[in-house]
């Protein structure tokens, strides 16, 4: 194969890789977006006394699951938890919020407190 021939084979294949390329780049130009729908959430918060506070708090972060598969924990640890997610995950739960919630968790989530 001579000189000429070598140079036309290469432009060929470096205007087919350009043209390649531009096809993937463009491809997706004029499609329309996806749409994604979630699953319904399946799993709900226990009925009582805060548990709208718990809905509106707790799920602004995290799922439904996260609380209701949590080990029965007493006062001192429901508050713990609830005020870790205040100041290490940044939960947007106001200091007022924090006793009325952990009564909810306790209530529905928790397990008593041992006698004194």
């Amino acid at each position: 194969m001579n000189v000429p021939t070598c140079r036309i084979f290469r432009a060929a294949g470096a205007l087919c890789l350009f043209a390649a390329s531009w096809s993937m780049v463009l491809g997706d130009a004029g499609s329309v977006p996806e749409e994604w729908k979630l699953p319904a959430e399946w799993v709900q918060l226990k009925a009582g006394k805060g548990r709208e506070l718990a809905a509106g708090q707790c799920v602004v972060c995290h799922s439904v699951d996260y609380v209701t598969t949590q080990p029965p924990l007493g006062r001192a640890a429901w508050t713990a938890t609830v005020e870790k997610m205040r100041a290490k995950y940044g939960a947007p739960l106001p200091t007022n919020s924090v006793a009325p919630l952990v009564d909810y968790l306790v209530s529905a989530y928790g397990k008593p407190d041992a006698p004194k």
